[in-house]
C-alpha cells in the first residue's frame, strides 16, 4: 500500500508523504491511492446523478445539465 496521506496517531494532524522521507514512530497510513480515488469517483457520480435528476424532472431541460453531468464524471 502507498499511502496518500499519515495520520498522527487518534488525532486530527495528517502530514503528507514526501520523496525519501519516513514518518516517525506513532505515523499511520490514513488512505492509499485507491482508496481515495475510488471515493473521489463515488461522489463525482453521486454529483452527477444530480444533473440527471435535474434534467429529468424539468423534462427536457437544456442539454446544459446533461453537460453538466458529463463533465463531473469526466473529473473537469
Amino acid at each position: 500500500m502507498k499511502p496518500v496521506l499519515y495520520r498522527y496517531r487518534d488525532s486530527e494532524s495528517v502530514i503528507m508523504p514526501m520523496e525519501g522521507y519516513t514518518p516517525p514512530e506513532g505515523w499511520e497510513p490514513l488512505y492509499d491511492k485507491a482508496a481515495l480515488d475510488a471515493a473521489v469517483a463515488e461522489e463525482r457520480e453521486r454529483c452527477a446523478k444530480v444533473c440527471d435528476a435535474i434534467a429529468y424532472e424539468w423534462r427536457g431541460a437544456n442539454s446544459q445539465s446533461v453537460q453538466c453531468a458529463n463533465a463531473i464524471r469526466k473529473g473537469e
